[in-house]
């Protein structure tokens, strides 16, 4: 899943020497953005073969100097599944390395949205090499042969005080045909848009957060083997994250419907609750560096 869901904050440390004229706020702009990963105990309701647990593995490693209005992350995303049965096997596991730049003009302010925006190469596969289709000419979900990649354009929209919408986002995702497999071509769904927000956050007594995903699948996808392909077109995540302020890894619940995400079994329909944790992974983000600039005043003062 590609997915746009962001990562809760890391706690940071003060500053030597408080300083209000100084933006403290430029590597959280960044960082709210970073997928979070997560451990999943998912409770199928529709279309999801009985799990152990699924999770994510996504650690973002930053590689550009970090003094930059810009930002490069590398981040070697694993999803795995443990399905229940004999001997508890781990199916087809979706391996989804990427390359995210991105890009800022300015600080925040108290009276207007801090912009940015990232553009992204990413690539989704299952290390398998056996025939996509079964016999029977359905998915093979055993050892079937998955793989496409993908562009992606994004902007940000964050208001840094505010408890409503606080981080929004629109991403447009794109699986170039020439750089897929052949057999998914007209099934898979090559074009999908992304809007994402946070509903709403607050801070105490614990940091929660109330986050929501709307993706349009555009172009031709397969028919799902249980449901209309209406349905799947439209998949729909929505997340409640609690964390203590101390620390960066919370407890979650989640609802998700429409394409399956994992790999060559996108040719289902599931909807499923979700309850885990998460946190986040991440190295090479400096959140002291973004107070040696100073804060950009609004414009009516």
């Amino acid at each position: 899943m590609s997915t746009v869901v962001h990562a809760a904050a890391q706690e940071t440390p003060p500053p030597a020497a408080a300083d209000p004229d100084v933006d403290d706020t430029l590597g959280e702009l960044v960082r709210a953005h970073l997928e979070p990963s997560y451990l999943s105990f998912p409770v199928g309701l529709k279309g999801l073969d009985p799990l152990v647990f699924e999770t994510s593995v996504v650690p973002n490693f930053s590689v550009l100097p970090r003094r930059w209005h810009a930002a490069l992350f590398l981040t070697p995303k694993i999803v795995l599944r443990m399905f229940q049965g004999h001997s508890t096997p781990v199916k087809t596991p979706s391996y989804m390395p990427r390359l995210t730049a991105f890009f800022w003009f300015d600080h925040a302010v108290d009276t207007s949205p801090s912009l940015y925006f990232s553009a992204g190469i990413g690539h989704h596969s299952n290390g398998q090499s056996g025939d996509f289709h079964a016999p029977d000419g359905s998915h093979n979900h055993e050892n079937g042969s998955f793989e496409t990649n993908e562009l992606d354009l994004a902007t940000y929209a964050v208001w840094t005080d505010a408890r409503f919408f606080s981080w929004s986002s629109v991403a447009l995702e794109w699986h170039p045909t020439f750089v897929e497999d052949a057999v998914l071509r007209g099934s898979y769904g090559n074009v999908r848009i992304h809007l994402s927000t946070t509903v709403f956050r607050t801070s105490k007594p614990l940091l929660s957060e109330l986050s929501a995903r709307f993706t349009g699948i555009i172009g031709d996808i397969e028919r799902p083997t249980n449901a209309l392909p209406f349905f799947a077109r439209f998949p729909v995540l929505i997340r409640y994250t609690v964390r203590p302020p101390a620390i960066d890894v919370g407890v979650y619940a989640a609802y998700y419907q429409g394409q399956d995400y994992y790999n060559i079994w996108y040719d289902r329909f599931i909807s499923v609750l979700e309850f885990g944790i998460s946190g986040n992974l991440s190295t090479g983000i400096d959140f002291d560096v973004a107070r040696t600039a100073p804060k950009t005043p609004p414009a009516n003062q």
